[in-house]
C-alpha cells in the first residue's frame, strides 16, 4: 500500500519576517477569516497556546452556561418530570415495582438537586469541551491521512481545532440565551425551535434539532483548516467533514446516544 505523503511543517522563517499575528487577533481572526489563521498555523512552529486557550474559554464558558441553564427554575422542574415520567413508564411496563420505582425517585430526587445539577452540568461540560477538542483533532488528522493520502502533524489538527471551537463558544452563549429565554432544554439555534413539543426519542425531531447554524459554521471552518494543513482545495476538504459530521449525527440518533446527551 502506498504510504500518503508528508508534509513537512514549514521552518520558523526569522523572526522579523515572520508573518504573525497575536493569539487574541487568531480568536477572532478565525470568525472571519479562518484561511489566514490557518495558513499562519501551517506555517509556523506548533503553539500550545493555539488550543489550550481556547479549550479554557470553552469549559469556562461552558460551565458558566450550565449554571445559568440548572438554575432556571423551569428547566428543574422539566427535568424532575422527564425523570418521573421515565420511571413510571417502566412501573406500567411491569420492569418495576412500586416499591423500587418510589427508593428510586427519591434517589433521582438527591442526585437531580439544583445543586448537583450545576456541580455535575458545569463539570461536564468543562471536562467534555477537552475531550470534543482533541477528538476533532482526530478526526482531522485521520480524514487527511485516510482519504486525503497527506501526512500532518496531530497537534496540528488539534491547534486547527481548538481555534474553530471559538465558533463552538459563540454557539454556547447563544444557546443559552435562547434556552432562558424559552425555557426548554431543546431551545438551541437550529430548526428545532420551530416544534412546540420537541420529544428526544422522536427522531425526526432530532434530526430538525441536528441542523443546528452553529454546526454548519464549525463544520466550515474546519473544513478550511483541512484545506489549509492538506494543501487542498476547500470543497473537497469540506466534503469529508460534512460527511464525517453526518455520519456522525445519523450514528447518534439511531443508536440513542443523542437523548443522553451526546
Amino acid at each position: 500500500m502506498d504510504q500518503p505523503p508528508f508534509i513537512a511543517e514549514t521552518p520558523p522563517t526569522p523572526a522579523s519576517k515572520a508573518p504573525s499575528t497575536s493569539l487574541a487577533a487568531r480568536l477572532l481572526n478565525v470568525f472571519a477569516i479562518p484561511g489566514d489563521v490557518f495558513d499562519e498555523i501551517k506555517a509556523s512552529p506548533y503553539a500550545a497556546a493555539n488550543w489550550v486557550v481556547p479549550a479554557l474559554i470553552a469549559a469556562v464558558v461552558g460551565a458558566l452556561s450550565a449554571v445559568v441553564i440548572f438554575s432556571q427554575p423551569t428547566i428543574q422542574q422539566k427535568i424532575r418530570e422527564q425523570q418521573e415520567q421515565m420511571i413510571e413508564k417502566q412501573v406500567k411496563a411491569g420492569t418495576m415495582s412500586r416499591a423500587d420505582a418510589d427508593r428510586a425517585e427519591a434517589m433521582i430526587g438527591k442526585m437531580s438537586n439544583p445543586t448537583m445539577l450545576k456541580v455535575f452540568g458545569a463539570f461536564g461540560a468543562a471536562v467534555g469541551g477537552f475531550v470534543r477538542l482533541f477528538w476533532l483533532g482526530l478526526v482531522l488528522w485521520l480524514l487527511g491521512r485516510w482519504f486525503l493520502k497527506v501526512r500532518f502533524g496531530y497537534l496540528k489538527a488539534v491547534e486547527v481545532a481548538g481555534l474553530a471551537s471559538m465558533i463552538s463558544v459563540l454557539g454556547m452563549i447563544v444557546t443559552m440565551l435562547l434556552v432562558v429565554n424559552f425555557g426548554k432544554l431543546t431551545s438551541t439555534p437550529s430548526l428545532a425551535l420551530a416544534i412546540s413539543d420537541f420529544d428526544m426519542k422522536n427522531k425526526s425531531h432530532l434530526l430538525l434539532g441536528a441542523l443546528n447554524v452553529f454546526d454548519f459554521w464549525l463544520i466550515g471552518v474546519m473544513a478550511s483548516g483541512l484545506a489549509r494543513l492538506a494543501g487542498v482545495p476547500f470543497v473537497r476538504a469540506a466534503f469529508l467533514v460534512l460527511g464525517y459530521w453526518i455520519v456522525a449525527e445519523l450514528v447518534q440518533i439511531f443508536t440513542g446516544l443523542k437523548t443522553l446527551g451526546f
